[in-house]
């Protein structure tokens, strides 16, 4: 058994082809995706990074683990089991192409072989591209393609900073990006942030007016970060290890790009930051072309799955289901899931049944209601707060 975890860093599902998305960014994903099942109400038990990474590698909400946000009083106990680690302790060869553990050391448990291409320089940390994961990952597949072995790899690219290479920046734009008439950026700048902000936005070009040039730079991100997926595919089939790979690919939490007064980060607990992808592909062990729409715990869902995928015993409280009988229709899906947010604001939501509830506890710079309700199927784009006039839903 051969399994691959691919997590793509602040990838929201929406700006995918295989999720609707009008702009072909995902060409190869979306073939990728044809093969297997897309889970399409996918949500991580926690945001952002650190505490997503910790809910996927352990299989347990952060609420359990007490890593719930990038505070470094939090830590994961030695106590609480992490999923490489039960593989490797079973004979499992393990490896990471990743620098998260430059963020927190338990990012590297369970790996015996561990490949951190910004060692030494901490300004890379979030700015490694895929190429660089890919020159290390292609090589360690031909060398371990006769084993069985778990291998996780991170691609950082859509993550802020947006610069993907030269000819991506024009792929989804053509306008003027410097037009002093667009004034789409302005309530962003009237905004208690944009001292923050205008770095990141400076840090993209000098002198930018125009939201969608932005928002061009992300989705020409999401289409690097595609071509290189592809390259780690066409790997696989080079290696003649395809058909005998399960492949995993999804994303610890998504990017607000202007909704809801939230830009270019993910601070809050919309579907923009949460509603992420999760696709799997694993020829002969799931239905090729089969699209699942309850909705699952991407995060925890993660540990069960492997774990069986190679037989092993899955602890008792890594209760998150498995994709793979959820795929083949042995498992339903929960009637509920949670994603917490635990950044800048302190934030709640719940999706059940077509309907999702937020919960504010510590709104931070945004005023944002402390109670929201909205039907999902009728709303997806959270636009109608549905809270007071249905209590009885709340």
């Amino acid at each position: 058994m051969k399994v691959i975890l691919l997590v793509i860093d602040t990838l929201r599902a929406d700006h995918l082809g295989c999720y609707g998305y009008r702009r072909e960014t995902s060409p190869n994903i979306d073939r990728f995706a044809k093969d297997g099942v897309i889970f399409e109400s996918a949500y991580p038990s926690d945001i952002p990074t650190q505490p997503s990474f910790t809910s996927m590698f352990t299989g347990l909400r952060g609420i359990h683990t007490g890593v719930v946000s990038h505070s470094i009083s939090e830590s994961l106990s030695e106590e609480i089991p992490v999923f490489p680690e039960i593989l490797a302790q079973s004979g499992v060869t393990t490896a990471a192409v990743s620098t998260l553990y430059t963020m927190r050391r338990w990012f590297a448990r369970g790996f015996g072989e561990y490949y951190n291409p910004a060692a030494g320089d901490r300004r890379k940390l979030q700015q490694v591209d895929a190429e660089e994961i890919n020159a290390v990952a292609v090589p360690w597949i031909e060398r371990h393609r006769g084993e069985d072995f778990f291998l996780f790899l991170h691609y950082w690219d859509p993550h802020g900073l947006y610069l993907p290479p030269e000819e991506y920046r024009r792929l989804f734009y053509d306008g003027d990006e410097r037009d002093p008439g667009n004034r789409s950026l302005d309530e962003l700048k009237a905004s208690p942030i944009w001292a923050f902000t205008k770095k990141q936005v400076d840090a993209i070009g000098p002198d930018i007016t125009d939201l969608e040039y932005i928002v061009a730079q992300y989705d020409g991100e999401i289409r690097y970060a595609d071509d290189q997926f592809q390259f780690l595919m066409d790997s696989l089939e080079d290696n003649g290890i395809a058909d005998e790979t399960a492949v995993v690919l999804t994303s610890d939490h998504g990017e607000s790009m202007g909704e809801h007064g939230f830009y270019f980060d993910h601070f809050e607990v919309y579907d923009t930051t949460i509603h992420v992808p999760l696709v799997v592909r694993y020829p002969g062990g799931v239905p090729g072309g089969a699209r699942i729409s309850g909705p699952v715990q991407s995060t925890t869902t993660l540990a069960p799955t492997v774990l069986n995928l190679f037989g092993l015993d899955v602890p008792d409280d890594m209760g998150g289901g498995d994709l793979v009988r959820i795929s083949n229709g042995e498992e339903e899906t929960p009637g509920e899931v949670y994603s917490n947010q635990g950044l800048w604001t302190a934030k709640r939501a719940m999706i059940s049944g077509g309907w999702k509830l937020i919960r504010t506890l510590h709104k931070a710079f945004w005023e944002t209601p402390e109670t929201e309700l909205f039907n999902l199927a009728e709303d997806p784009m959270e636009t109608r707060n549905l809270a007071e006039e249905m209590p009885e839903m709340v």
